[in-house]
């Protein structure tokens, strides 16, 4: 149970920021959070292996999965397939990739040996 309520202050968190950033960045709120959530992340899981489970939980589970929303990243990405199958396939990927080397960038910066 202490487990859940761990992701949920996490969640509420992560939401919050989440909004925080659509709002003072309208156009590219959504690119700014997956990036920043993705590099966080990627830092992060090398340096969460030394601590508690319910801290590991809190932030990444919790604030980073709130944060960046996969289902937010694809509501948008489908508004673009509508207009345009071009421009929806190069956001769609064009935010994958950024956000996998974020990712990868922030593993490394963290401490990550890969």
């Amino acid at each position: 149970m202490k487990n859940f309520i761990w992701v949920g202050l996490g969640g509420m968190v992560g939401t919050l920021l989440r909004f925080a950033v659509l709002v003072l960045f309208p156009s590219t709120g959504l690119w700014i959070a997956n990036i920043i959530g993705s590099f966080v992340l990627g830092f992060v899981f090398h340096k969460m292996k030394e601590v508690k489970r319910e801290k590991a939980l809190f932030v990444t589970t919790g604030i980073l999965g709130s944060f960046t929303t996969f289902s937010t990243f694809s509501g948008e990405w489908l508004a673009f397939m509508k207009n345009s199958v071009l421009t929806g396939t190069l956001y769609g990927l064009g935010m994958t990739i950024t956000c996998i080397v974020a990712a990868a960038g922030g593993f490394k910066l963290g401490g990550g040996s890969r």
